[in-house]
């Protein structure tokens, strides 16, 4: 690098868990690659920009686009990412960041790779290493994805919405005490063949609030009645599991209103 281009440089950093980025892991130890980096080579550092909690797939992160918005206004003459996968995690993307800052007349450097990319060489090792870090997050990403279905499979929560008389606390499914009673009630009264219009006038003239604070609809009778989570099991592709969450209601109860619901089904006949 000549002496003019190296005068005045900046750092970008970033963290991609919430985490992390709270407990400051992972941004210092980059910031001190940076900066021996900026020693090494007599460089003036301008500014770090520090990007905490965001995912190297997201386009807009705002301390990068902060970084590209000072690069074309000519703030400074060198961008030093610590590694590759620290500007994304997509070819593309790091591509287009690299290819951005350059037109601004700013060089880009990759500490760990050492990669000065403004050489035939170096664009391609940088294309390569880009390619290595997406394989490496879409890898990543499938193991999640595995391992969440191994915990569904055993019955496990593994996110999305949750009925009426459950809560997520500290990673875990508790019963609501108050709307576990309901839940109760609400399948004691159908099964007794109770109508669902009833049920819920004795609903809303107990006070008994709804999940969402609206009022009590057949609708949401129905589909309290019809769902095997509150007997303690979830479907998993289609297929019944014993849930690792605590049962509102017995399966005995339940197998009542199910055959309630078939008597009563409407059958209909072609004219």
């Amino acid at each position: 690098m000549s002496a003019k281009a190296a005068q005045r440089a900046a750092g970008y950093l970033r963290v991609s868990q919430e985490r992390n980025a709270r407990d400051g892991y992972g941004l210092d130890a980059q910031e001190a690659d940076v900066r021996r980096f900026v020693e090494y080579k007599r460089l003036a550092l301008v500014e770090v920009y520090r990007e905490e909690g965001a995912s190297g797939y997201e386009r807009d992160r705002p301390e990068l686009n902060r970084l590209i918005a000072d690069a074309k206004a000519g703030r400074w003459d060198v961008a030093i990412f610590p590694s590759i996968d620290r500007a994304g995690r997509s070819v593309k993307d790091v591509i287009g960041i690299d290819r951005t800052l350059r037109k601004a007349g700013v060089e880009v450097v990759f500490v760990r790779e050492s990669v000065d990319t403004t050489t035939a060489v170096g664009e391609f090792f940088t294309n390569v290493m880009a390619s290595l870090a997406q394989l490496e997050g879409q890898m990543t990403a499938e193991r999640l994805s595995k391992g969440r279905r191994r915990k569904a499979a055993r019955g496990g929560y593994v996110g999305g919405w949750l009925p009426y008389g459950y809560r997520l606390v500290d990673g875990a499914l508790v019963v609501v005490p108050e709307e576990a009673e309901a839940v109760k009630l609400i399948f004691e009264l159908r099964a007794a063949g109770v109508a669902y219009q009833d049920i819920a006038y004795r609903l809303i003239r107990d006070g008994v609030p709804t999940q969402l604070g609206g009022t009590w609809r057949i609708s949401t009778l129905r589909r309290i009645v019809g769902n095997p989570f509150y007997t303690g099991r979830r479907e998993v592709d289609g297929e019944a599991v014993t849930g690792q969450h605590e049962p509102i209601v017995s399966h005995e109860l339940c197998r009542q209103v199910a055959a309630l619901v078939r008597r009563t089904r409407p059958v209909w006949h072609a004219g």
